[in-house]
């Protein structure tokens, strides 16, 4: 078994600004999303700082990013709770508030156990991953390199 955590970033841009009534069965959400998140098996930290979300936007170069940052103990945990929970309803709904990207817009590392990634580090991954593909630095869920389970 891996002694590592699974940190993942998520971003998406709204279709509209916040406060728009089209995109608000979004933020209308998202409370809930995240506390069926903190519920959820693995679950081990998500990012709710705020000023740390603030930043997003300006470090990606992007108005009405929306930027999600988690750990959880293992892929397979997180894996569950994006596809098989309530969030995978969520998810379905993506195409109706966000605009669709051709680059990646999620990534996934190993992180030591108590580490609690910030946005800059979470760009720096995404970057890496759009750039090199999936290896050490960043993968998706599809290529991640080596499962807990063969380690």
């Amino acid at each position: 078994m891996r002694d590592q955590h699974i940190a993942h970033v998520n971003i998406a841009t709204l279709r509209h600004a916040k406060g728009d009534a089209r995109v608000q069965p979004f933020f209308d959400a998202v409370p809930k999303i995240n506390a069926l998140a903190e519920r959820s098996p693995g679950f081990v930290w998500r990012l709710t700082d705020e000023a740390e979300e603030a930043k997003a936007s300006a470090l990606f170069g992007e108005a009405n990013l929306a930027i999600a940052i988690s750990v959880w103990e293992n892929v397979d945990a997180l894996r569950e709770f994006v596809y098989a929970s309530a969030h995978g309803g969520f998810l379905r709904q993506r195409g109706d508030w966000f605009v669709p990207r051709s680059a990646a817009n999620k990534a996934l590392w190993w992180v030591e156990p108590g580490t609690q990634p910030t946005v800059l580090e979470a760009k720096h991954r995404l970057d890496w991953l759009n750039k090199n593909g999936a290896g050490d630095i960043a993968f998706g869920f599809s290529q991640h390199i080596v499962s807990e389970r063969t380690q």
